[in-house]
């Protein structure tokens, strides 16, 4: 029964987190899916008081979606205004590199949208990858 609690505990977090009116649609999506999984985890790995690691691990897991999928738009924005790929790299404290890379792929058919191929490599392995569309008035 406790587990069912913690794991509505962290659901609703994640909820809350994602409704962020400022957040751009990556970074609550990061959010709202790294709040779940790290919060899922904390109440795994904390058993001596599954709720403290839950909120922990959900606080944690949606702070770090949240930052990765605001670099991943913010990437998609640049690579669309300069023209060129983009890159941001990383080392995480476990010692993974990480890196966000944005590679502009021309435009949609209506001609509103620049589109742009983000990816995010951990390790040397594409992890995530999605066309986002900029739009050409926002440039």
């Amino acid at each position: 029964m406790r587990v069912y609690s913690v794991i509505a505990v962290i659901l609703l977090l994640a909820v809350m987190v994602s409704g962020c009116a400022s957040m751009s649609s990556q970074a609550k999506r990061g959010a709202g899916i790294g709040g779940i999984l790290g919060g899922a985890a904390g109440a795994i790995i904390d058993k001596e008081n599954r709720w403290r690691g839950g909120i922990i691990g959900a606080t944690v897991g949606a702070i770090i979606g949240g930052t990765i999928g605001h670099i991943m738009d913010q990437a998609a924005y640049e690579a669309a205004q300069e023209g060129k790929s983009v890159e941001y790299s990383r080392t995480t404290g476990d010692g993974s590199q990480e890196i966000i890379r944005a590679t502009p792929q021309g435009y949609s058919p209506d001609g509103e949208y620049k589109l742009v191929k983000t990816q995010l490599i951990r390790n040397g392995v594409v992890v995530k990858e999605e066309v986002k569309r900029v739009p050409v008035e926002g440039i």
